[in-house]
């Protein structure tokens, strides 16, 4: 009798160790795993964004940056609606702004804003919780118009 427990507890240790493997090898792999990049969807085309939430960060945006990747923008996120201004300082190219509302829904669109448009402010029609900065004539491109939801695959 005692021989069969101490087979008993052989198989149970070997049990225990092989699940303890397991999740061993499973969590080297979700904390290996690449982080998702935050991105928004609008009529069915991606942007990887950076997404900006302090005042320091918002104040900041693309300023002093050399250029942005094609299909990459900033989105700016605000805790309520409101309507900001934003304007070219130290801007180095020319940027779309899409003004979206806390519906996801596009509410204006400012195309083909230049640098040397400072320091003229930008705001938009409504109140807004979401602002996109992307590459000049990306709205164009995508078709983009008022009223299209943009999908949000990021941490909000």
């Amino acid at each position: 009798m005692q021989g069969n427990s101490v087979v008993e507890k052989v198989s149970n240790m070997k049990y225990f160790f092989l699940v303890m493997a397991g999740i061993g090898v499973l969590s080297g792999i979700w904390l290996l795993s690449p982080a998702k990049q935050p991105s928004v969807i609008i009529n069915g085309h991606t942007l990887e964004v950076e997404v900006v939430r302090t005042p320091e960060e918002q104040a900041r945006g693309l300023s002093g940056r050399e250029s942005l990747a094609e299909n990459a923008g900033m989105l700016f996120v605000y805790e309520t609606p409101v309507t900001p201004g934003f304007w070219m300082k130290d801007m180095n190219f020319p940027i779309d702004i899409i003004w979206i509302g806390s519906d996801k829904r596009i509410v204006d669109i400012s195309e083909n804003i230049a640098p040397e448009t400072f320091p003229q402010l930008f705001r938009p029609l409504a109140p807004v919780q979401y602002v996109l900065e992307v590459n000049a004539g990306w709205a164009e491109a995508h078709n983009l118009s008022m009223g299209n939801t943009a999908k949000f695959q990021v941490d909000l």
